[in-house]
């Protein structure tokens, strides 16, 4: 934190903005100042650069400092993002937020793709389980305001990750064109369809056929 009020004040108008979307905004950086300012950042070991399912993760503050939560939202979201990351690349903007109990710190149910944190049995009947999660489907908010549909309940956290990419993989493949939001790609097929497409392997040149996306709408980006 200090490093970064040592940029805003070199390079910007000294102020630091949080967003609802967990990011952190440098203001007030002239444009040819913006170079050093990324440089900057780098060396404070931070990153200017979010790709579309990094830069709209949200995530509470989980079991690490909650008492309510169910799961370590911070950790997992963390390893969505490295996950996806290494694996595809989207080309239009995607939230995925993580809420580790009812009371939805998170707001999973407005987000592309929720998650509900849940203690998740390892064998029926039993009483030994692990963290894991409700998965929450085309949730929205302002013009395009609805409540995500349940889609799968009780998904072990280490699956997750793996289950998202094959969903996003699906909408890369079965969409018409990049104007088709992932929101709006859930509310074609019915949930049967959209979990046989979530168990479908989608051959990886799917996802190579999108240039990789460095900077969103919703990048922590200076400037």
């Amino acid at each position: 934190m200090r490093g970064l009020a040592d940029v805003a004040e070199r390079c910007g108008d000294g102020d630091l903005r949080l967003t609802v979307w967990q990011n952190l905004l440098v203001s007030g950086i002239p444009a040819a100042r913006v170079a050093e300012a990324q440089a900057a950042v780098e060396a404070t070991g931070l990153d200017w650069r979010a790709s579309n399912v990094r830069a709209g993760l949200v995530a509470c503050t989980g079991n690490a400092g909650c008492r309510f939560s169910a799961s370590d939202t911070k950790g997992h979201a963390r390893d969505i993002a490295d996950h996806l990351d290494g694996r595809l690349a989207l080309d239009t903007p995607l939230n995925i937020h993580l809420t580790g109990c009812h009371h939805s710190c998170a707001q999973h149910y407005i987000g592309d793709i929720g998650l509900l944190g849940a203690k998740v049995a390892t064998e029926p009947d039993s009483d030994e389980t692990v963290e894991g999660y409700h998965v929450y489907l085309g949730g929205g908010y302002a013009q395009n305001a609805s409540i995500g549909r349940e889609f799968r309940r009780d998904v072990p956290a280490e699956q997750v990750p793996a289950l998202i990419e094959r969903l996003l993989k699906a909408y890369l493949a079965e969409r018409p064109g990049p104007t088709e939001t992932f929101q709006h790609f859930t509310e074609r097929p019915d949930l049967g369809r959209l979990q046989s497409l979530a168990e479908e392997k989608v051959p990886d040149v799917v996802a190579r056929c999108f240039p990789r996306t460095r900077r969103s709408r919703r990048s922590s980006a200076p400037g």
